[in-house]
């Protein structure tokens, strides 16, 4: 005697959200069982992404941050967490290094120990023993404030026709405005 005793339903195909299957089982004679209904949550552990609070600069295609710039990964679903880990850029990430949320979002900020440079975010949504697809940003930390240097020297005597003259540099993210201020008056910028 042959019996199906089981079926399997992939739900792979089906898209993500709220869903019902209606199930029952009939026997041999066809004496058929009640309808059930099952009520499921189709998610995806693929659902997660990374934000760059300010301060944040692109600049040349380079996405400059600060250890004050907050980051903050997250998923939709609330029963998944998220993990993250901090590589130097072209490393790729540890199996063992990765740091757990206590829930669906993290917000974190690049370590202030870290050297200025460039690093890469690894992330990805778990929900414990099965993990979603590993994405990454690369990122340029630049926690280096910009130098200055100015045209003449301390205590000079100058006459109307001098200017002086401030230049500032900076090896990342690039110089946003000079700020100056006369005889502690106001400060006024470039």
């Amino acid at each position: 005697m042959s019996s199906n005793n089981s079926v399997n339903i992939p739900t792979g195909g089906v898209g993500e959200g709220e869903h019902t299957v209606e199930f029952y089982a009939a026997d041999m004679l066809t004496t058929k069982g009640s309808v059930r209904l099952l009520r499921f949550t189709r998610i995806s552990l693929d659902a997660v992404s990374i934000e760059l609070g300010n301060p944040t600069v692109v600049n040349d295609g380079v996405t400059f941050v600060s250890s004050a710039t907050p980051i903050t990964i997250s998923t939709p679903y609330a029963l998944l967490k998220v993990q993250y880990q901090i590589v130097p850029a072209g490393s790729s990430p540890s199996s063992t290094a990765w740091i757990t949320s206590t829930s669906s979002s993290v917000t974190f900020n690049m370590p202030s120990t870290l050297q200025d440079g460039s690093y890469t975010i690894f992330y990805r949504a778990t929900t414990g023993n099965r993990f979603g697809s590993v994405k990454s940003i690369t990122v340029a930390l630049d926690n280096t404030p910009p130098t200055v240097s100015v045209n003449i020297e301390d205590g000079a005597m100058l006459t109307d026709e001098d200017v002086i003259t401030i230049t500032a540099t900076d090896d990342g993210s690039g110089v946003a405005k000079i700020f100056y201020r006369i005889d502690g008056g106001e400060w006024l910028s470039s």
